[in-house]
């Protein structure tokens, strides 16, 4: 017996319309009328599980055919038991947990991947020494880091806090370009530095995010190189 015929057949046994079973599961009339006529490839599991709970029925009995043997393990069970106890917070927090993990086993059967992990960081604070060549690899997978990632490296010290903590990895998109506003790793007279980059009344300067530390007002007699910008 299909899903719908299931739901109009307790529909008559519990002497109920459809617009009361609506109220009664908090569903929309439209979207329950909707469900009933396209099948339960368009329900939502939530929807499913307020319809059987308001029908005074299993979710099993609502939804497996009965000339089927549908194999439910005691952990599926037990899973079901405690989804139905839990609120709609509960019940989103759940679905989402259980989208993420499905993704998750998804991206890892993807191919894994690698760019080049500087370590020695670049200064959030203190300007530390110039990026060498010498660099380890941070694998990855794709979507597990900004996409057009050149390289990544480890920033040190406070001074792009809140945005960047010490010890934080950013990612890092080689460019030659930079607009005002945007967040790079440069090399100022040989020293490293994670700085926010600004032009003001047509001067140059390398703001930190914490309010602590002063801007650093870069001059024609400076050397600035810009080695990328800071993927957000």
């Amino acid at each position: 017996m299909s899903f719908s015929k299931k739901v109009n057949r307790l529909l008559k046994e519990n002497k109920m319309t459809k617009a009361a079973l609506a109220k009664e599961s908090g569903i929309p009339y439209t979207t329950l009328d909707s469900m009933l006529k396209r099948e339960t490839d368009t329900a939502r599991l939530e929807a499913i599980f307020r319809m059987a709970k308001a029908l005074g029925t299993s979710v099993e009995a609502l939804v497996f055919d009965d000339e089927e043997e549908v194999p439910v393990s005691p952990e599926e069970k037990r899973i079901l038991e405690l989804y139905s106890l839990l609120d709609s917070r509960g019940k989103n927090t759940v679905l989402s947990l259980m989208e993420r993990e499905a993704d998750n086993s998804k991206e890892g059967r993807k191919a894994l991947r690698t760019v080049p992990l500087y370590e020695a960081p670049a200064a959030a604070g203190v300007a530390l020494p110039v990026l060498t060549e010498e660099a380890g690899e941070l694998t990855y997978r794709e979507g597990e880091i900004p996409a057009g990632t050149s390289f990544a490296i480890r920033i040190s010290g406070d001074s792009m806090e809140p945005r960047f903590f010490d010890g934080d990895l950013v990612y890092v998109e080689k460019t030659k370009e930079l607009r005002s506003g945007q967040i790079g790793i440069f090399i100022l007279n040989g020293e490293s530095l994670c700085k926010m980059y600004t032009v003001k009344d047509s001067e140059t300067y390398l703001y930190s995010l914490n309010t602590c530390y002063e801007p650093i007002h870069v001059l024609e007699s400076d050397r600035l190189e810009l080695v990328g910008r800071v993927l957000l």
